[in-house]
């Protein structure tokens, strides 16, 4: 074989290559920039969220909906569709902290003809603590934005080596039906009930992580969370705001705010936001969910059936599953009634 051959022979199977990884991974769509479902994408691997439903937003706009979901990890496992009464898109990420929110609603805002009816917030308690970007490990807002935008971001993807490494853990989920975690196309997040091995394991690593992250040093509270939640507020005055607090297990919320002497902050967080938004949906309190550990993966993560119970509760749609004690509507007229009883269920737990 002359050179010419080999230049020739190399570039055909070079083409190939490439021809063969754009196709899978156009196929797969792990970054969720195109929009067909099939047998060998439904089940997704949310390995970037942020870059993810970024992507989304932007190559699919948000026409179809009327308003988003934002959260942590927790309010990930919440089924958009179950808020049966509105049309949410779930923007929920991991390690969420409130200064991120301004930059995604607008991003979503931007992508739709019209305003935001509604934006659901999930409001952690930890997330009134002066975030360590760099610990974190995140990436500002406009990272992702940039990058969804670039030119021919979504074709360049395609080529990548990286992407085929997800398409392929997706194809191979999807074929086995592998539902351990992840998404499915329509951005439902959902996660089997694990061993009971498994959740002592995962329990007791991040229960004591968790704890740490809200102790002595490592906890100041942000003193510009307030003004955080009032731009929000001013940015979209004909928005409603639907805010609520995820339902963490009693064992880790008593563990933070007993055990770390936290419960001023708790109460400041609470007065707060019910100042900002008027109320808030309050499910982190001591429960007949919150104190059941079966109903968690780990110390924080509830399972996404205890998500449904969250936002049936918020709409208020009949489901005779919610326990009587599973989330109160908290407002300037019940709200220290409601800290002098969580006090004492603090002394008794």
């Amino acid at each position: 074989m002359n050179a010419k051959q080999w230049i020739k022979t190399f570039l055909l199977l070079s083409l190939f290559a490439f021809g063969c990884i754009s196709l899978i991974n156009y196929i797969i769509d792990p970054l969720w920039t195109f929009n067909h479902t099939n047998r060998f994408n439904r089940i997704q691997e949310g390995f970037n969220e942020r870059q993810q439903k970024s992507n989304y937003v932007y190559f699919h706009k948000l026409n179809q909906f009327d308003g988003i979901m934002l959260g942590s990890s927790r309010t990930t496992f919440i089924n958009q569709y179950d808020f049966s009464s509105m049309k949410i898109y779930n923007y929920a990420f991991n390690s969420t902290y409130p200064f991120e929110y301004k930059k995604y609603i607008d991003f979503a805002k931007k992508n739709r003809k019209t305003p935001l009816k509604y934006i659901i917030i999930g409001l952690d308690f930890y997330g009134t603590n002066v975030p360590n970007i760099k610990k974190i490990g995140i990436y500002p807002p406009e990272h992702y934005f940039n990058n969804t935008i670039s030119f021919l971001y979504r074709y360049k993807m395609l080529l990548l080596k990286d992407t085929l490494k997800k398409s392929l853990t997706n194809m191979k989920n999807s074929l086995s039906n592998y539902k351990q975690h992840g998404y499915s196309r329509d951005n439902i997040k959902y996660n089997i009930k694990v061993s009971e091995e498994e959740r002592l394991k995962n329990y007791r690593i991040n229960i004591k992580r968790h704890v740490k992250e809200m102790s002595g040093k490592n906890y100041t509270y942000n003193e510009n969370y307030i003004y955080i939640l009032k731009q929000l507020k001013i940015d979209n005055p004909h928005t409603k705001f639907i805010i609520f607090s995820s339902p963490i297990t009693a064992d880790l919320l008593v563990s933070t705010i007993k055990n770390e002497d936290r419960f001023k902050e708790y109460e400041r967080w609470l007065k707060e936001t019910i100042s900002v938004f008027g109320e808030i949906h309050h499910f982190m309190t001591i429960n007949t969910i919150t104190k059941n550990l079966q109903n968690y993966i780990d110390d924080d993560h509830y399972y996404p059936f205890i998500g449904t119970l969250l936002a049936h509760k918020i709409i208020g749609q009949k489901d005779n599953n919610i326990p009587k004690d599973f989330g109160i509507l908290l407002n300037n007229r019940n709200i220290d009634k409601f800290l002098r009883k969580f006090q004492n269920e603090l002394k008794k737990y």
